[in-house]
């Protein structure tokens, strides 16, 4: 698949942004993820797509001792993921690939995207991604920015373009064969390094059929 023309688009933008002492989105794993954690199996193979510098594998990884492979396009936010995970001697593996092209020869039984900011095209073709690499019965976590964000009472946190949005139907239809599906709207507080305060979001939560 192309990819997107703009530079936010690009991996050299997020290198930039990723290449600083502190964690750009802070050391704390996602509290949505982490929220729903007890769902993962002691011992599973979890998969982050856009892991970012691995803050929510590596927790998992001490928390619940998933075997875990993250990927994201930035090479410097692999490098730290890296770091960190050797420095806890943990059984998570960093990949700088981009899931836009990306065509993986395995399967996982949890798949985790946590913000991953796409255009409607290659949303479209990432949740194809995730249908195809997650097992049968695995589990799919997912959180958004939603499209009220922009217009709402919220903070100015994360992108400022409607096409970055995930509307709800947009989900439900994606996996509308995944049982159970559960998919809200949901207003919440973030505290997660750069993206902090009060934002619209849409959470997905869905079990592959068995």
């Amino acid at each position: 698949m192309k990819t997107a023309d703009r530079e936010s688009s690009q991996p050299p933008f997020w290198d930039l942004r990723y290449d600083r002492e502190d964690a750009l989105f802070g050391r704390e794993p996602s509290a949505f993820v982490m929220q729903h954690a007890g769902q993962i199996p002691t011992g599973a193979e979890v998969l982050e797509l856009g892991a970012g510098e691995g803050r929510t594998l590596l927790a998992l990884a001490q928390e619940r001792e998933i075997r875990g492979t993250g990927v994201d396009f930035s090479k410097e936010a692999i490098a730290t993921a890296r770091r960190r995970a050797t420095k806890a001697d943990l059984d998570v593996s960093f990949d700088v690939l981009d899931v836009r092209d990306w065509t993986p020869d395995r399967s996982w039984d949890i798949v985790i995207v946590s913000f991953l900011q796409l255009l409607p095209e290659e949303r479209r073709a990432l949740f194809a991604l995730v249908r195809t690499v997650l097992r049968r019965g695995g589990w799919v976590f997912g959180q958004w920015f939603r499209p009220e964000h922009l217009n709402g009472n919220y903070d100015r946190v994360g992108p400022n373009r409607l096409d970055r949005m995930v509307a709800v139907g947009e989900l439900r239809r994606a996996f509308s064969a995944f049982d159970p599906l559960d998919v809200s709207a949901a207003d919440v507080h973030l505290d997660e390094g750069r993206l902090h305060g009060f934002a619209a979001t849409a959470h997905l939560i869905a079990r592959h059929p068995s």
